[in-house]
């Protein structure tokens, strides 16, 4: 009986090694960690629309000072630290910059790094419209001539010829214009006009150039008119029509010597300074405002550069 017992106990204690080596598993290796898919960009980088520019307003979304106004109703939310928008509100105009999705509502918002003005071609049966509408905005172009009188202006009928255009181009504001545009034209000459007040800057690629704006100035472009190849404003106040700005820069036709003056040149006559600059295929700017603006006028004069894309 012992030797049986004996037997039994030392086949049970090998049956229970052989269990434990059973159960016993080698570890399995710890899974490598998934690599992580990196989100998709949700940016649409350097994108242009066009569009009417106006305040973001109230609404749902949180995000931007504008809206693009598209067709059918669309819109582009806008932002920017670099671009001064509000002085485009009410303007078609196209925008470049960096588009993503808004949080609120699924709408889409752009970061604008660059805006421009769109012209708008304005129909005329005058030879002198149609001659401004041949204008292609390559900077190839030519501009068509245009006949001018035989005899050379003096530089006195040249200013005078400045300011009746600057009288006609009022002609579609209300009355009192004059004392509105000389009360705006004190406000702008009370302005300290130190260089590095001049932060603001109007360019266009359809004609090629650009003038620096005080920081505190409303400007406006109204593109091609009747009575010039392009024309600018600038005002204390918002513009809204022409005429609105004491202070114009206006392309026209005919190099500087139909007018009498040399390039660079301030004429202060009356109640008027006029600032003359030279200019590319056939043409030259006149700035013109308010005599106290002669110092301002001068300035722009000398500071007109020409467009540079990059």
């Amino acid at each position: 009986m012992r030797r049986i017992s004996l037997l039994s106990l030392t086949c049970l204690s090998l049956l229970t090694l052989s269990a434990c080596n059973w159960n016993t598993q080698t570890p399995e290796p710890e899974p490598e960690d998934t690599p992580v898919e990196e989100p998709v960009s949700e940016v649409m980088e350097d994108v242009t629309y066009e569009g009417t520019l106006e305040p973001a307003g109230i609404s749902i979304y949180m995000e931007g000072s504008h809206r693009l106004m598209l067709a059918g109703n669309d819109f582009l939310l806008l932002e920017s630290d670099d671009v001064a928008l509000d002085a485009y509100e009410g303007e078609k105009v196209s925008v470049y910059g960096d588009v993503r999705k808004t949080v609120e509502a699924g709408g889409l918002i752009m970061t604008v790094e660059r805006i421009e003005l769109v012209s708008e071609e304005v129909e005329s049966s005058s030879s002198s419209s149609s001659s401004e509408e041949d204008i292609s905005s390559s900077e190839d172009s030519s501009v068509s001539s245009i006949a001018i009188s035989s005899s050379r202006m003096s530089v006195a009928s040249s200013v005078a010829s400045s300011m009746a255009s600057s009288v006609a181009a009022a002609s579609s504001v209300p009355s009192g214009t004059t004392d509105v545009l000389q009360a705006r034209a004190d406000l702008m000459a009370k302005d300290d006009q130190s260089a590095s007040l001049w932060t603001q800057q109007y360019c266009t690629s359809h004609i090629g150039f650009c003038t620096p704006v005080h920081k505190n100035w409303w400007f406006k472009s109204f593109g091609t008119t009747t009575n010039y190849l392009w024309h600018v404003e600038m005002s204390p106040e918002e513009l809204v029509n022409l005429g609105d700005g004491p202070l114009v820069i206006n392309l026209m036709s005919g190099n500087l010597d139909s007018t009498g003056v040399e390039d660079g040149v301030v004429v202060v006559q009356g109640d008027f300074a006029v600032g003359y600059r030279s200019w590319t295929d056939n043409r030259h700017f006149e700035i013109s405002a308010p005599s106290q603006l002669k110092n301002v006028v001068t300035y722009i004069t000398n500071s007109l550069t020409v467009y540079d894309a990059e």
